[in-house]
């Protein structure tokens, strides 16, 4: 049963009740504790190489299965721009196949199939035509400057600066609800992509720009699908690099990843040329535990750090954006939005500028001040800059799993909304399957939707724990300064993962695709 309200034309959804939410935070601290200080039993990982099945395999190797996968995707996203720039601004199946189908859906895909979206992009479609002119046979000689990717930019903070500005278009601006800024932006993205891979040797944007590709290279890793080498002595002892280097039959790795040492998926855009181009057949395509990579995370980097604590905040500013606390669409009552206007007098923009920066602010300077708490208290030589990037790996799972709680409301409260616009994705007046004019249920009830939200919650905050209690043991050892030192972490990843269960506990906007 939905108890959705309708107010002033706005669904209120209300928030997750009083004994969920407080039951929610009883299971947070249980297992922080339990976990926390339970000793770390190291245990060997198990790998299924799917490469091993022989029809996967020789798949595996052919030159077309990416286009296979890609053109119907490239074609729908043509379906999407024509929507946007040419139906109706009322009626139109862009905004909710981009916002609410691909971007809801798109971080479940990445938790259960790591990179999958970047193997089927249609960005990289465009880009990849446009450079080696052919589908899928290899040209030796792409059309491209090849020039090298600035040194000053081999990190990912243009990544992390367009993640905020998209976030700042998709809710300030609220183009989630608007079918031509939301053909604009796909528009912008093709020349992101595009300009770049004509400049630019291999896909360098892939790898450093791309704000899609940094997210979900993030949370690949706690995904259960991995490429890696099947024996990395196989690897040691290559001289030609041909999964480095590429070859008559398969591509340069796009990201210029070596498969001697490829052990995490972040930067892996699983787009099969080492598969193809390997003489020793030696590439794997595993199915191993969640969260294998980010348990003992071997390459921590400042920039990523940094994109986790901001993924952790701007998937929660999303979740309260919403909400009649940030602003109250309802009644006009008093809120974030409506404090922030009284005091600077200068329009909504501004003051939901302000606010999203401070949104931004306070998380990151609350986890440095713990880092340096946690410095203090250790006295073992390692630095807050040490501190805080080993530690914020922890944060990866408790954003992945907020937000998976969040886009999973969205898809089964709004999910049925493509169901009409089917019949009549432009606007023009069909009626192509009988759909138009039709009510669809939302696909769960509040109290499911409720249920689902707290599970996750609960499921990013343990693998979380894990994460950060494996990094303890490697920086400040085991035993009670060592338990201490860990003790401001522990309160951060707690404060947060309340945070997350206290924004599910508000009453929420439900606006058409706001994601």
């Amino acid at each position: 049963m939905n108890c959705c309200k309708v107010e002033n034309g706005l669904h209120l959804m209300p928030g997750n009740p009083d004994w969920m939410f407080f039951t929610g935070i009883g299971l947070i601290l249980f297992v922080s504790f339990l976990l926390f200080f339970k000793k770390n039993n190291r245990r060997l990982m198990f790998r299924f190489d799917l490469a091993k099945i022989s029809f996967i395999g020789w798949i595996l190797k052919r030159r077309w299965l990416q286009f296979l996968f890609q053109f119907p995707i490239f074609l729908l996203f043509l379906v999407i721009l024509y929507a946007g720039l040419f139906g109706s601004s009322q009626i139109n199946i862009a905004p909710v196949l981009t916002w609410t189908i691909w971007w809801g859906g798109l971080i479940f895909a990445i938790l259960f199939f790591g990179k999958i979206w970047c193997f089927v992009c249609p960005w990289d479609f465009i880009a990849s035509l446009v450079s080696r002119l052919r589908f899928w046979n290899v040209n030796k000689e792409p059309l491209s400057l090849n020039l090298k990717w600035p040194k000053y930019a081999r990190n990912i903070t243009l990544a992390i600066g367009l993640f905020i500005i998209l976030t700042w278009l998709e809710l300030g601006y609220k183009v989630t609800s608007d079918p031509l800024a939301t053909a604009i932006m796909g528009l912008a993205m093709t020349l992101l992509v595009v300009i770049p891979i004509l400049i630019f040797e291999k896909k360098s944007f892939c790898r450093y720009g791309c704000l899609v590709g940094r997210i979900s290279g993030l949370y690949a890793n706690v995904s259960p699908i991995e490429i890696r080498s099947k024996n990395h002595d196989v690897c040691l002892s290559c001289q030609s690099k041909d999964c480095y280097n590429g070859n008559s039959n398969g591509y340069p790795c796009p990201t210029g990843l070596n498969l001697t040492g490829l052990n995490e998926n972040t930067y892996c855009i699983m787009c099969t040329e080492c598969f193809k181009s390997c003489p020793e057949d030696n590439v794997a395509l595993n199915i191993r535990p969640f969260a294998s990579d980010i348990l003992d995370y071997r390459k921590p980097r400042l920039d990523e750090a940094v994109l986790a604590v901001i993924l952790l905040a701007l998937t929660s500013f999303h979740g309260l954006s919403m909400t009649p606390v940030w602003e109250d669409l309802t009644n006009g009552g008093d809120s974030i939005i409506s404090t922030l206007n009284s005091f600077f007098g200068l329009g909504p923009l501004f003051s939901f500028t302000v606010g999203m920066a401070g949104i931004l602010l306070i998380p990151f300077l609350l986890y440095l001040l713990l880092c340096k708490i946690s410095k203090i208290i250790a006295n073992n030589g390692m630095t807050t800059k040490e501190i805080f990037v080993r530690f914020s790996y922890s944060l990866i799972p408790i954003a992945l799993f907020y937000h998976l709680a969040h886009n999973g409301m969205h898809v089964a409260m709004e999910g049925q909304m493509i169901i009409p616009l089917l019949s009549d994705p432009f606007g023009f007046g069909w009626n192509l399957f009988g759909t138009v004019g039709k009510t669809y249920p939302m696909l769960l009830g509040d109290t499911s939707v409720w249920i689902i939200q707290v599970i996750l919650v609960l499921i990013g905050h343990i693998i979380g724990i894990k994460i950060a209690a494996n990094a303890g043991e490697q920086m400040f050892g085991t035993g009670g300064k060592s338990f201490a030192a860990q003790l401001p972490l522990l309160i951060a990843m707690v404060l947060f993962s309340f945070i997350s269960l206290w924004i599910m506990h508000l009453d929420m906007n439900m606006r058409t695709s706001m994601m």
